[in-house]
């Protein structure tokens, strides 16, 4: 659910998460967060600046996007529109 600024994925997670995706329900049920940026790659370079490691780039519709864990092991998606 969204507009073209932000969005809500809702996601029901299966009732025994397999032990790959259990890290995808261990924090409050939080999939992950999603962060809509301009210019993807000038974002991962401040990403890889403050220490982060950048995974799973992807460019499909709508956008191109990567992913990164913070500190506390939440899964960030970094996408770009443009």
């Amino acid at each position: 659910m969204g507009s073209k600024t932000s969005y809500l994925a809702l996601d029901t997670p299966p009732k025994t998460p397999t032990p790959a995706g259990a890290k995808y329900y261990s924090c409050a049920a939080l999939n992950h967060i999603g962060i809509v940026v301009d210019d993807l790659d000038a974002v991962e370079q401040k990403v890889i600046a403050r220490g982060y490691v950048p995974n799973s780039h992807q460019d499909y519709e709508p956008g191109r996007r990567f992913y990164f864990e913070d500190e506390n092991g939440i899964e960030i998606e970094v996408i770009s529109y443009a």
